[in-house]
């Protein structure tokens, strides 16, 4: 049965419905992005593969790749992340940071040559494995002193209209039995008031602390989404290859934040009077906490071709299909209020489930490279995805919750666009068994907000260099990669308080990674 005053403040909250001012990052995003790192040949390169293919993390972009290889392979990457992630708050530079050691990818491709070599069919292959395709881990902390307004005005005003008892269960709700919100005296119409504020005399109210509020904020984020695939590809004429791929993903994202505020040093004295009139406490200061666990799993499709007209030219395409996935979240929320010369309150929500399911959008990609003989090549893919098109879908037969889904996707087609990407890489042959390579990749809006949403202006770029050396059958493969995001975080948002004094926090995260793939062709 769909639980209204459940659901709603949850997605509200935790899949942060995003509004024209800016809020939290939307979760679909976060279901929907794909970061892959992959081999350590395929990062030197920028991950510009689509054309290329002989590489496991080649077939995850065009499954053609597979039909490229010309022996069959084992491979792995393990790999070092540390990510750091600094916040500007009102002008406050904040920054945490995180080590993770994630396997990038595990594979192995079978190559089976048929007698003819040049014409008709040359070979089969088929290839399975595991490619991590996002990394979740990065912790964030976000501050500043002489805020004016709070959290709380949030919660008043999604409380507003409501009696008590119609309060959710996990934010307003949790927020009322802390007494962090009050109803204001006399008020016909449930308004309600936080515990910072005082009606003045002028009947409006007002925030109680002159100096403002000093805000403190941390995120920790872990997890990681990833891909189980097999793959089948032929080659015809060692000019013609295609490839298909059926995936398995799954997702497991955890996400623990706590929000606290402290009253400033100096309050009016009108606030205080206001307050114990009125039998209300005067607040010092305040934890909320929410949690947020969610798993999933998937399945997609992936087609492609690559085409040689001539042997240094190489064309790629491939097409995408999106991930229908099958999801779970859990969450809880709680809050910790402590008052002057008063009693002290911690409130936990009750632990929340929800099942769903969720479509991320389709992609395509088109792919050239140009080889120079034995010397090198320079490789390049343009990449298609529609973000708008995402979309949750009720596993329940309930018409409310069906009705409240659609409501999501409504907002996800009118906030997000379609990104077009672009991935650049080189590789130079400094002798037949060693190479440089270097890469770029930039995506164009990575949080794809139409042009009227604060997270618009997000940037998201990959530096990219790496070498490889070749030992008889086995190969050994470094890289490194520096990956830039910047992005939006709101705190907050109460379209009843100016824009001015709830401002968003400007967010840079950067990941520095180092990859080893080990790979023996046999």
């Amino acid at each position: 049965m769909f639980n209204n005053k459940i659901l709603i403040p949850v997605f509200i909250f935790s899949l942060s419905t995003v509004v024209s001012n800016g809020q939290n990052e939307d979760n679909a995003l976060n279901y929907s992005y794909q970061r892959p790192t992959g081999t350590a040949r395929s990062i030197g390169l920028g991950g510009a593969m689509g054309a290329l293919g002989g590489d496991y993390s080649a077939i995850s972009i065009n499954p053609a790749g597979i039909a490229v290889y010309r022996s069959s392979e084992f491979s792995f990457t393990p790999s070092l992340i540390y990510n750091n992630t600094e916040s500007d708050y009102y002008g406050t530079t904040s920054s945490d940071d995180k080590f993770s050691f994630p396997i990038n990818h595990i594979s192995y491709v079978g190559t089976s040559r048929l007698m003819r070599e040049t014409s008709g069919l040359v070979s089969t292959h088929f290839g399975i494995g595991y490619s991590r395709t996002n990394n979740y881990n990065r912790k964030s902390f976000i501050e500043h002193d002489g805020v004016k307004s709070s959290l709380l005005h949030m919660f008043a005003t999604n409380a507003y209209g409501l009696a008590p008892n119609q309060l959710d269960d996990f934010y307003t709700g949790i927020a009322y039995d802390a007494y962090l919100l009050d109803l204001v005296p006399g008020s016909s119409v449930n308004e309600y008031m936080h515990a910072y504020e005082f009606v003045n005399d002028e009947g409006f109210l007002e925030l109680g602390p002159v100096d403002g509020i000093n805000q403190k904020k941390m995120i920790s984020e872990k997890g990681y989404s990833g891909l189980f695939d097999l793959s089948f590809g032929a080659n015809f004429g060692n000019k013609f290859y295609t490839g298909a791929s059926l995936g398995i993903a799954t997702i497991h994202n955890k996400k623990e934040s706590q929000h606290y505020e402290k009253a400033g040093s100096e309050v009016y004295d009108d606030y205080i009077a206001y307050r114990q009139n009125n039998g209300m406490e005067i607040l010092d200061d305040f934890y909320f906490d929410e949690y947020e666990k969610t798993t999933g799993t998937g399945v997609n499709l992936k087609f492609g071709v690559i085409y040689k007209p001539i042997h240094s030219i190489r064309l790629g395409a491939s097409f995408h299909t999106p991930t229908y996935y099958s999801m779970k979240m859990e969450y809880d929320t709680g809050a910790k209020a402590y008052f002057f010369d008063a009693d002290n309150y911690e409130i936990e929500s009750d632990p929340g489930e929800f099942s769903f399911n969720f479509r991320t959008p389709i992609k395509a990609v088109g792919s050239v490279a140009y080889v120079f003989g034995t010397k090198g090549l320079v490789s390049f893919d343009y990449e298609y995805t529609d973000y708008s098109n995402m979309k949750y879908k009720s596993k329940s037969n309930d018409v409310l919750e069906k009705d409240f889904l659609e409501q999501i996707n409504d907002v996800i087609s009118n906030t997000f666009r379609a990104t077009h990407n672009f991935r650049v890489g080189a590789e130079y042959m400094v002798t037949p068994m060693f190479a440089l390579r270097g890469g770029y990749a930039y995506f164009q809006n990575q949080n794809p907000y139409k042009s009227e949403f604060l997270n618009s202006d997000g940037k998201h770029y990959n530096i990219t260099g790496g070498m490889g050396f070749r030992a008889g059958n086995m190969t050994i493969d470094i890289a490194y990669l520096y990956n830039k995001e910047t992005y939006i975080h709101s705190l907050y948002y109460s379209n009843e308080i100016q824009a001015d004094v709830q401002e968003p926090a400007d967010m840079t995260s950067i990941d520095h990674q180092l990859a080893v793939t080990l790979g023996w062709r046999f």
